[in-house]
């Protein structure tokens, strides 16, 4: 099974540690199932509003032209693989 390192504050992983001694799981255990749990509840749901903007119009207009500005940049900055396409 493929492993990750995970770095908890201390007083969060004092809280898990508890509630996996509670259950009497490890807390690899408990970790795992916390993580399919949270995968669970949210399957194939984005929170409310995710996909609208929160900017006024514009601000809006600036982030997207800043947008435009910075993928310019890049292209014009591409070294390895020629210009990009139009």
């Amino acid at each position: 099974m493929p492993s990750t390192t995970v770095r908890f504050p201390q007083p969060l992983l004092e809280r898990v540690d508890a509630i996996a001694r509670r259950l009497g799981v490890n807390r690899n255990q408990f970790v795992i199932r916390a993580c399919q749990e949270a995968i669970a509840r949210n399957a194939g749901t984005w929170p409310e509003g995710f996909f609208r903007p929160a900017l006024a119009a514009g601000d809006l207009a600036l982030l997207r032209a800043t947008g435009r500005d910075l993928e310019r940049s890049i292209h014009t900055a591409r070294r390895n693989r020629g210009p990009a396409p139009s």
